[in-house]
């Protein structure tokens, strides 16, 4: 299986890359496109037939076997060229056996606290050695034996040699085969229909060349080098067979347009479809109608990798990224349908996602949507699933459908952010809904501190400090709407803990109670703690709609909560925070 998804990405690196494009900002859902189908055609960039022959002696197509590709026959015809029955041969994997579990190191200080006598024989009388102890604890694998690659054929188009540099304005594999080679323990196959690579730009040109030629393959492209108008595959059908189970992967279409200064225009994927049972019997179904964005921020996604590529990374790019832009989600239109899996014992059906993102004239996101969704959770019909149907039976659920949306707001000046007051829920079906609507600053200072926390040599405590003197609050609520959550977790704890369900509410009702005695050390105003202990204990007696609210006059540094708490002359008061709650 590893070999044979190893070999899938050999063959679609060869003829697609990464890709960076700067967009416009925003967008709707329908600006995205999942099937390579509906994608608009693509002009194909003018060749130099008279340097297309030196092209493809850059290559390695010069003659057969130049380079990674044999071919049975070929044809050029001025910038165009078509080989067929082509072959890829990848490279055997020489390192050697790999061997997973612990290191001999650890083995052998393992080792000294079982043989404490140094006769080299553990001392609790089984006779095992520290090489006994090897085989238990360490598992040796050979290297796997590349798959066999073909192609009914390989097209270029648009050849040439420009300014010195290789490129091509069509690289496209049709009729691909992948099949175990002989002796392999891996039996998993693969087809797919066509991979393409369009006007891609000179550097992502001579990177594919590195890999047909016989020479260790070139650095990936990276920054604005890495560039295309269109990658995209056709048509993957897999079988899978290895010793891990049997099952089916297939994927209509997927792409990736307009790949150009670290942003990418279109990216989409087409009825996915994945069916798979393990050897031991479980098994995972998973199905995506479809799948797209619009105006991926690769260059974004790129820095955070870095950053945390330990001592090498570079936090202060991704800080300096999340600066400029703190409210970018990495995307400006996100679109999925009829996403359903088939996991263990629970079943997921969720019928579509949308979000998007608004951006002032700076390319800034100033505003991010996620339309109204719905997610439903069941229990399957196999023995996991009973389990997991009993666990819901006893919150008195069949099934859980879940529902949301989202909206929030950025000033981009001021460093605001503010959620939108009834637009930004979770609900439960029969269960509750939570609220919730803000009014915040100090995204960006947050959003750096973040970031430095993943230097090693960060100070923890320096960071959350940072953190709470940065975020200011100008108003927040939170509202969580019963409708028989409570009742039912209730009823549950007590069937399990044998008590009586309105002993177990009237026992948090009175922990609720005493909250005011407690407040002392918390630095909060006791009139604070009162109104809301009696909230919640109201909402436990007779469940209702449960909100907090916090208004302030003035805006409040979350580092004030800190410091009421260690200093009784800092003490928050029911005015200063403008506090509220009930239970109505």
């Amino acid at each position: 299986m590893k070999y044979l998804l190893t070999g899938v990405v050999a063959l679609t690196l060869l003829t697609g890359c990464g890709q960076k494009d700067k967009a416009g900002g925003g967008g709707s859902p329908a600006s995205v496109v999942f099937s390579a189908a509906d994608l608009p055609e693509v002009s194909l960039r003018k060749g130099d037939p008279a340097s297309a022959g030196a092209a493809l002696s850059a290559l390695s197509l010069a003659e057969s076997g130049a380079g990674r590709l044999t071919f049975a026959g070929s044809k050029v015809d001025g910038d165009k060229a078509v080989f067929n029955d082509v072959v890829l041969a990848l490279p055997a994997d020489t390192s050697g056996p790999t061997v997973s579990g612990p290191s001999d190191e650890e083995i052998a200080e393992m080792w000294s606290f079982m043989d404490t006598d140094g006769d080299g024989v553990a001392d609790d009388g089984s006779g095992d050695t520290i090489e006994t102890l090897k085989s238990q604890m360490q598992t040796t694998t050979e290297p796997a034996v590349p798959p066999v690659f073909k192609a009914a054929k390989l097209e270029f188009d648009g050849l040439g040699v420009f300014d010195g540099q290789t490129n091509f304005s069509l690289m496209k594999l049709s009729d691909i085969t992948i099949t175990p080679a002989e002796g392999s323990e891996e039996q998993s196959t693969g087809k797919i229909a066509t991979i393409e690579l369009v006007n891609p730009s000179p550097e992502t040109a001579a990177w594919v060349a590195s890999l047909l030629g016989k020479g260790e393959p070139a650095p990936f492209p990276e920054g604005t080098a890495l560039s295309f108008d269109r990658w995209l595959v056709n048509g993957v059908n897999f079988n899978v067979a290895d010793a891990s189970g049997t099952g089916t992967f297939t994927v209509d279409s997927m792409h990736i347009s307009d790949l150009k200064t670290e942003k990418a225009g279109l990216v989409g994927l087409s009825n996915l479809k994945f069916d798979f049972t393990e050897a031991e019997g479980s098994d995972v179904k998973v199905s995506l109608e479809g799948f797209g964005v619009k105006g991926i921020d690769y260059g974004l996604f790129s820095k955070a990798i870095e950053s945390g590529a330990g001592a090498n990374g570079d936090p202060g790019a991704l800080a300096s990224a999340i600066q400029a832009d703190p409210a970018n989600p990495g995307y400006d239109v996100l679109s999925l349908k009829a996403f359903k899996a088939d996991i263990v014992g629970a079943s997921v059906d969720m019928p579509s996602l949308s979000s998007s993102v608004s951006r002032d004239k700076q390319g800034r996101a100033t505003k991010v949507v996620t339309d109204p969704f719905s997610l439903t959770i069941g229990s399957r019909d196999n023995p996991d699933g009973e389990q997991f149907a009993s666990a819901l039976s006893t919150l008195g659920y069949e099934t859980l459908t879940f529902s949301g949306q989202g909206e929030s707001l950025y000033d981009p000046d001021a460093d605001i952010v503010t959620l939108v007051k009834g637009k930004n829920f979770w609900k439960l079906d029969e269960g509750f809904k939570l609220d919730l609507s803000a009014k915040y600053a100090g995204t960006k200072a947050i959003a750096a501190a973040q970031v430095a926390s993943l230097d090693e040599t960060a100070d923890p405590e320096a960071m959350l400090t940072a953190v709470m003197d940065s975020l200011v609050i100008h108003n927040l609520e939170i509202g969580l709407d019963d409708d028989g959550m409570l009742d039912r977790a209730l009823n549950a704890y007590a069937a399990q803990s044998g008590e009586d369900p309105a002993a177990v509410r009237s026992q948090l009702s009175g922990m609720f109670a005493m909250a005011p005695m407690l407040a002392a050390g918390t630095g909060i105003d006791t009139a604070v703690v009162t109104e809301l202990a009696t909230a919640l204990s109201s909402f436990v007696t007779e469940p209702k709609t449960l909100t907090i609210t916090l208004a302030p006059k003035e805006p409040v540094k979350a580092q004030a909560f800190v410091d009421a708490a260690s200093d009784p002359a800092k003490k928050l008061t029911k005015e200063t925070l403008g506090f509220s709650a009930g239970n109505k």
